[in-house]
């Protein structure tokens, strides 16, 4: 059947091209025609598919929906446990530049000191330097700890933002799962509801059909009826009327024959009557 109407639709479009080129008419107005053409066939297609392939199809559908929800939760899980990182190395960098700190906290008034008074060695957690070499040693605490600041402040922003984003998108995954959820069971339902309805029309075409055939034998048995009681009439008429016509012989032959006949009767009755009498006596 689909095969058929694809090939005559094509039967039709190329003969309808054909016509146009003969005719001169623009190549826009065949394009046109081609479109409109095949927006028809493509309806005609889509209705002549059956319904279990348009079950399978959404199926497939909402399959593909849940493959895409699957993808983008392990997504999601990847990004979760990125967050997880990324927390580890804040708390990992606030620890280091806090210590750091303190350390740079304490080092400050030995520094102050060591300089106003104009000291070569000084002594600071437990060990002896040289002014330069403590000098130097608090340059490279500054520089780490000043680099480090900096890594604490972008991996805490970007913390921040990859964990809002996180929780919107976590949102959006519960919204589609709601929303696939929904669909299924309007699916399930719709499915259930043309169960009913194709089980409804059954039973209605069953009593249309009993119906019909109970009225076509009703009919039927009427005509029959009026057949019998006009083949009946008619012969009753033909009766009377051949009753009617009869000849003089006939009727008076009839006639003589009754008149006799009575008269045997009567005279039977009679006999018997008087001889009953005469024995009583």
């Amino acid at each position: 059947m689909l095969k058929k109407l694809i090939v005559g639709v094509s039967v039709v479009i190329s003969s309808l091209l054909g016509i146009f080129l003969v005719a001169g008419r623009g190549t826009h107005e065949i394009r046109s025609l081609a479109r409109a053409t095949a927006d028809v066939t493509a309806d005609g297609v889509v209705e002549s598919i059956s319904e279990a392939v348009h079950d399978r199809k959404i199926d497939q559908e909402m399959k593909q929906v849940r493959m895409d929800l699957v993808d983008r939760q392990v997504q999601m899980n990847l990004s979760a446990r990125k967050i997880e990182e990324l927390s580890g190395e804040v708390t990992k960098l606030e620890r280091s530049t806090d210590r750091r700190k303190r350390l740079l906290s304490e080092a400050y008034p030995i520094l102050k000191e060591a300089i106003d008074g104009k000291q070569e060695k000084l002594t600071w957690a437990n060990q002896e330097f040289t002014l330069v070499a403590f000098q130097k040693e608090i340059d490279d605490l500054l520089a780490m700890q000043d680099r480090e600041t900096h890594q604490l402040t972008i991996k805490r922003d970007g913390l921040a933002r990859l964990t809002k984003s996180v929780e919107e998108a976590d949102g959006g995954l519960a919204e589609m799962r709601r929303g696939l959820d929904e669909t299924e069971q309007k699916v399930a339902l719709l499915q259930t509801r043309r169960q009913q309805a194709e089980v409804e029309s059954q039973t209605l075409d069953l009593v249309h059909g009993a119906t019909a055939n109970s009225d076509s034998v009703s009919a039927s048995l009427n005509k029959s009826i009026d057949r019998l009681k006009e083949n009946v009439g008619k012969k009753e008429a033909r009766n009377e009327a051949r009753r009617n016509v009869a000849t003089v012989s006939e009727r008076a032959t009839s006639e003589v024959s009754r008149a006799f006949n009575r008269l045997e009767s009567l005279k039977q009755i009679h006999d018997a009557t008087s001889d009953g009498s005469s024995k009583g006596n």
